[in-house]
């Protein structure tokens, strides 16, 4: 019989998931942004591994939001159902959870022990092979951003308590395109896990919109990443089609689908 090991050292756990950064990034997020509010469990059997990731949502501001009756978000990776079968044993039956599960074999393990409605998914990109994104020169780059620029990305969800230690860390960057001193578009990227970087809070006001203007800031972020070495991310939901195409026209590549399920 093979012999199942078993860890909930996050730093041990966190260098397996590191073996295949993007693949595991959302767990790496996690794991990184609220440090003291997961558990992680892992099992691993020579080259298979599967891993937990059990967040209390009361630290998550978006879990707050979207799914106010779930106590916990239960993030899996594993490349064996029998070791994710073994890990979810010990779930809690009696505490609503959201799943975020990134592949079929995943939700098919967790379905025999827990019912499960799908609410909604999101897909990721990065960038494809070979990558050339050039900056345009009239998209500012920095590390501020005015209370104008602040105001659209707390629009996105990015709230100033969360970005401007960021901004001001070195950990993100943003990019804007003016004209007399009003933002025409703005984007901002910040580091998920090491390496990778998420390009996010691309904003157009609705009057300047249908411009292309959006495409110039985000296409000058992944320039900056590229001159820094830096692996791009990019997140959307798959209901907002204009971003998905505005991903897809800069010349991103879907590297993962990480679908939502309830258990209530």
């Amino acid at each position: 019989m093979t012999e199942v090991r078993s860890t909930d050292d996050v730093s041990e756990a966190v260098a397996r998931l590191e073996h295949e950064p993007l693949r595991n990034i959302v767990l790496l997020k996690h794991i990184e942004a609220f440090r003291d509010h997961v558990s992680v469990a892992q099992l691993s059997t020579g080259r298979n591994t599967a891993t937990l990731v059990l967040l209390d949502t009361s630290a998550s501001a978006y879990d707050r939001e979207t799914y106010p009756e779930a106590a916990f978000a239960a993030l899996i990776s594993s490349d064996d159902p029998g070791l994710t079968r073994r890990l979810i044993g010990s779930l809690p039956r009696q505490r609503h959870i959201v799943f975020k599960l990134a592949n079929d074999a995943d939700r098919d393990v967790v379905a025999e022990q827990f019912p499960l409605r799908r609410a909604t998914s999101f897909l990721s990109f990065t960038a494809g092979e070979p990558a050339d994104f050039s900056a345009d020169e009239k998209v500012s780059i920095t590390n501020s951003a005015p209370d104008t620029m602040l105001d659209l990305f707390e629009s996105q969800g990015h709230s100033r308590e969360w970005l401007c230690p960021l901004l001001s860390s070195g950990h993100a960057f943003t990019c804007v395109l003016e004209e007399n001193r009003e933002p025409r578009s703005v984007c901002l990227a910040f580091q998920n896990h090491r390496q990778i970087w998420e390009v996010g809070g691309v904003v157009t006001p609705a009057q300047h919109r249908g411009q292309g203007l959006a495409s110039r800031v985000v296409r000058s972020s992944l320039a900056e990443l590229q001159r820094r070495r830096l692996v791009p991310r990019y997140q959307v939901n798959e209901d907002n089609l204009p971003s998905i195409r505005l991903a897809t026209s800069v010349g991103l590549r879907q590297f993962l689908r990480l679908t939502h399920f309830r258990t209530w």
